[in-house]
C-alpha cells in the first residue's frame, strides 16, 4: 500500500515526497528510484527533518500506534492507512491522541474516495430512495501468498480486521452506528485467522449482512458487491478484476438504481484514481488546516469496533456482541 500512496502523490502539483522510510531496502530503494527520492530505516531521522510536513504511515498494523505518536510528537500530520489498530486500547490512544493534537489525523478508508461508493451514498442521503432498512457487502479474493505477511493473523487480525473492515466501514457510513453484531465463520490453516466469515450487524432500524473472506481458490478474480435496500428501492454496486474467468472476460465496475416504479437506471460517476483522490483530499486539509472529517479516527475505530466485536462472536461460537451504543443513520 505505501507504493500505491507514493505514486498517488506523485499526481499531485506542489507535493514533493521527501523520502521513504522502510525496515528493509528490498521493496524501498527500487522505490525511492522510481519516484526520484531516497529511502532511509531511520525512522527518527526522517521525523526530526524540519522539511518533512506529513508523513504517510503504511506499516504493518502493531506498528501503527507508536509510528503515529512519534510522528504527532515530531509535529507532523499523519495519514494512517487502515485499519486504525488491532486492539481497541490501541484505537482509543490513537484517537485521544488526535484529539489533543492541532495536526491533521486522517484514516485512510479508500471507500469513501471510491466514485461509486460515494455516489451510491450520495444516492441514500439525500432521501430519494426512502430510509435505507438492509444492506449486503461481500468481498472476496485467493489467500494473498504475495506477503509473508498474511500469514501471521496476529499481525494483519486476519481478514475480519485487514480487509472485511473496508466494508464495516463503509456501512457504518450509510447506515450509521451499529448496536450488535453475530457472526460465523472458518479459521484458515494458512494463517490460523478467521479468513472466511459472514457478519450479521444490528444498525436498530436497518440490518446489513458481510460476507467475506480470503480463502478462494488462486483463480477466482477479487470480488466486491455493496448493495443497499431502501423503502423506495435499492441500489447495488459490483466490481470484479483479476483472476482467471472465463465467463466475466473483462473486469466488473457497475454501480445500478433501482426504484420502485420505473426501470433500472446506470450511474456512472466521473472516474478517478480512488487513491489519488484520498491523498489529495488530505493534502487539502493539511493545506487549509481544515479537519479532515471526511475520515475520521472516530470512524475508523467505529469499524474496528465492529471488526472485533464479529471476532468474539467467531469465538463464542455466533454468540451475539454488543457495541457501546445503538444508534440510527
Amino acid at each position: 500500500m505505501g507504493s500505491t500512496h507514493a505514486r498517488a502523490y506523485q499526481t499531485l502539483p506542489g507535493v514533493e515526497i521527501a523520502g521513504i522510510y522502510a525496515r528493509s531496502g528490498e521493496r524501498a530503494a527500487p522505490l525511492a528510484a522510481e519516484i526520484g527520492t531516497v529511502w532511509t530505516d531511520e525512522l527518527d531521522t526522517m521525523l526530526a527533518d524540519p522539511a518533512v510536513d506529513a508523513v504517510d504511515i503504511c506499516l504493518p498494523t502493531p506498528e501503527h500506534r507508536p509510528a503515529t505518536e512519534a510522528a504527532l510528537a515530531a509535529g507532523k500530520h499523519v495519514l494512517l492507512e487502515k485499519p486504525l489498530a488491532l486492539t481497541e486500547a490501541d484505537a482509543d490512544a490513537l484517537v485521544a491522541q488526535a484529539a489533543a493534537s492541532d495536526r491533521i489525523v486522517m484514516i485512510a478508508h479508500v471507500l469513501r474516495f471510491w466514485p461509486e461508493y460515494v455516489a451510491l451514498r450520495e444516492q441514500v442521503a439525500s432521501g430519494g430512495f426512502g430510509p435505507p432498512r438492509a444492506g449486503l457487502a461481500t468481498r472476496r479474493q485467493p489467500f494473498p501468498a504475495w506477503s509473508a505477511l498474511f500469514s501471521r493473523s496476529d499481525l494483519t487480525g486476519g481478514a475480519v480486521i485487514d480487509m472485511m473492515i473496508h466494508d464495516f466501514d463503509a456501512l457504518n457510513w450509510v447506515f450509521g452506528t451499529p448496536g450488535a453484531v453475530t457472526a460465523r465463520g472458518r479459521r484458515n490453516p494458512r494463517s490460523g485467522g478467521w479468513d472466511q466469515v459472514q457478519v450479521m450487524i444490528d444498525y436498530g432500524d436497518a440490518s446489513a449482512l458481510v460476507d467475506g473472506g480470503m480463502m478462494m481458490p488462486e483463480s477466482y478474480p477479487f470480488s466486491s458487491r455493496f448493495e443497499v435496500l431502501c423503502e423506495q428501492g435499492a441500489l447495488e454496486y459490483h466490481f470484479q478484476a483479476g483472476g482467471r474467468s472465463v465467463e466475466m472476460g473483462g473486469g466488473v465496475n457497475d454501480l445500478t438504481l433501482y426504484p420502485n416504479s420505473g426501470d433500472p437506471q446506470r450511474l456512472t460517476p466521473e472516474q478517478q484514481d480512488p487513491y489519488a483522490a484520498e491523498v489529495a483530499y488530505f493534502i487539502d486539509c493539511v493545506r487549509t488546516g481544515q479537519p479532515a472529517t471526511r475520515a475520521t479516527p472516530e470512524d475508523s475505530r467505529l469499524a474496528l469496533q465492529v471488526a472485533l466485536a464479529a471476532r468474539r462472536s467467531l469465538e463464542e461460537d455466533g454468540t451475539p456482541v454488543s457495541l457501546p451504543t445503538t444508534g440510527t443513520r
